[in-house]
């Protein structure tokens, strides 16, 4: 195997990685460099990846304990630990509102008391045109707002609740019937600390985060807002174009993201999905 090589695809975070086949058995010192490399830029890119569903299987559970997706109807059949990200039917049918679908900001399970580590998406088909995943790095944002704010947020806990946020009409109300987190709010400080780094980062979203403890819902959403716009500004944005055989893994503590929302919406989009809840020894 190549010595892989890691190219900045922003200023603060994304990276293309070459020389790891992601379908091939890998030794603990690369697993090590993919964990390190996260570290660095929070988002890395994989592309021409060639995987069948034991593949990503295999390669997600290198990288920590999988935990299975909080919605049954899309986990996969022979792979529970897995799921799909897809608006294709099994009839073949095309899901005209997945288009709309984690379109606004979110941050995968922050909704529970235990949020994941990881998420790992593999395109297995893309739309034509559009269909971008835009991710943003709350270590930056935290650390960019003015020093009146950062002392406003150290004394604030968010309460999350799945798609009970600002922005959590993104979803159909379809889906609430298949939940099994339940409907009690986690509780997180709006600044957090990185488990592995113990760097400081704003720990909301526009999705999840129904409001701050501390506040009344109308101020709550205001600053939410606010916060939204700040996190969100260019620089602070990585923006992937998918090609099938993408495969992404991003650092759910350090960052949010959405889906662009612009591809033609008969389009037929499908990925595979892991998520890892703590990371391996």
């Amino acid at each position: 195997m190549d010595e892989p090589v890691l190219t900045s695809l922003g200023p603060h975070l994304g990276g293309r990685v070459d020389g790891i086949d992601t379908g091939a058995a890998l030794d603990d010192a690369t697993v090590a460099w993919i964990r390190d490399a996260l570290i660095d830029r929070k988002v890395l890119v994989f592309p021409g990846q060639k995987l069948d569903a034991a593949g990503f299987h295999q390669f997600a559970r290198r990288l920590g304990s999988l935990q299975q997706h909080v919605l049954r109807k899309y986990r996969h059949d022979d792979f529970p630990e897995l799921s799909w990200l897809t608006n294709v039917a099994k009839d073949g049918s095309v899901d005209e509102f997945g288009v709309i679908r984690a379109t606004s900001w979110h941050t995968d399970g922050s909704y529970t008391q235990d949020p994941p580590m990881l998420g790992i998406l593999y395109a297995l088909e893309v739309p034509s045109r559009g269909g971008a995943t835009i991710f943003a790095d709350m270590c930056h944002a935290h650390d960019s707002l003015d020093e009146p704010t950062r002392t406003k947020l150290a004394g604030l806990t968010g309460l999350h609740l799945h798609g009970a946020g600002p922005g959590g009409d993104m979803y159909d109300g379809s889906l609430a019937d298949d939940q099994e987190e339940g409907f009690r709010d986690a509780v997180h400080p709006a600044v957090g600390m990185h488990p592995l780094t113990g760097a400081k980062l704003l720990y909301v979203n526009a999705t999840h985060t129904r409001k701050f403890a501390e506040m009344e819902t109308g101020e709550s959403v205001a600053l939410l807002e606010g916060l939204m716009a700040h996190a969100t500004q260019p620089e602070n944005l990585y923006t992937h174009d998918w090609s099938v055989g993408d495969l992404l893994i991003w650092d759910e503590r350090s960052t949010m993201h959405r889906g662009a929302g612009d591809y033609p919406p008969t389009d037929r989009r499908i990925k595979l999905r892991a998520i890892v809840q703590e990371l391996g020894t």
